[in-house]
């Protein structure tokens, strides 16, 4: 559990974060899929190719959503939410990582993780990496092809993911991190104690 100000406060600045509303609203997780919010979590406003999550904000407060992250002021029947902070940024894809990662008590900081990347050889150099740091004793939790609907997960599923993998005792994590996962900013936050690349093709 953490607050919108603490979030706000670990952003880069090219985030230029603002908050309207309370700063000391508590967050204790961030989505960006509507149909999951709860009480209590932070909703992220992605836009997309054919979707705007900025369209969702008033379902996402209904369900009981307190915060919203955003890239302008959002108004419902041109009125501004009560009780409703906004956390506004320039672009919230490319800040949400590093907003996950705070919401997650910045577990890359805790386990070193091993990002590995390239168009071939992911998944198998993954399992090979993991397997070697089990033989030598050491327990390490894998993300990657095989173990989720995503290569790589998005920010908040990745963030949740890692604090899961320390809170459960692991002493490393060896992930897969896809280039469309660079694109979209998925990692952004995360700290990688070492980076493979397998090729280019």
């Amino acid at each position: 559990m953490t607050t919108l100000e603490r979030i706000a406060g670990d952003l880069p600045v090219e985030c230029e974060a603002r908050i309207i509303g309370e700063p000391g609203h508590r967050v204790g997780a961030i989505t960006h899929d509507s149909r999951i919010v709860a009480p209590g979590m932070a909703f992220a406003c992605l836009r997309g190719d054919h979707h705007d999550g900025h369209e969702h904000a008033q379902e996402a407060v209904a369900k009981g959503a307190t915060s919203l992250i955003v890239d302008h002021e959002v108004a419902i029947d041109g009125v501004t939410i009560d009780g409703v902070a906004q956390l506004v940024v320039r672009d919230v894809r490319g800040c949400l990582g590093w907003m996950a990662s705070t919401v997650s008590g910045t577990p890359s900081a805790s386990i070193p993780i091993v990002g590995i990347t390239g168009t071939n050889g992911k998944t198998t150099t993954s399992h090979l990496l993991a397997s070697i740091l089990e033989a030598a004793g050491r327990p390490t939790g894998v993300i990657g092809t095989l173990s989720g609907a995503r290569t790589t997960p998005e920010a908040p599923e990745l963030q949740d993911r890692l604090a899961g993998f320390v809170a459960g005792g692991k002493a490393a994590v060896v992930m897969e991190v896809s280039s469309h996962a660079l694109q979209l900013h998925r990692v952004d936050g995360t700290t990688f104690a070492l980076a493979v690349f397998t090729n280019l093709g």
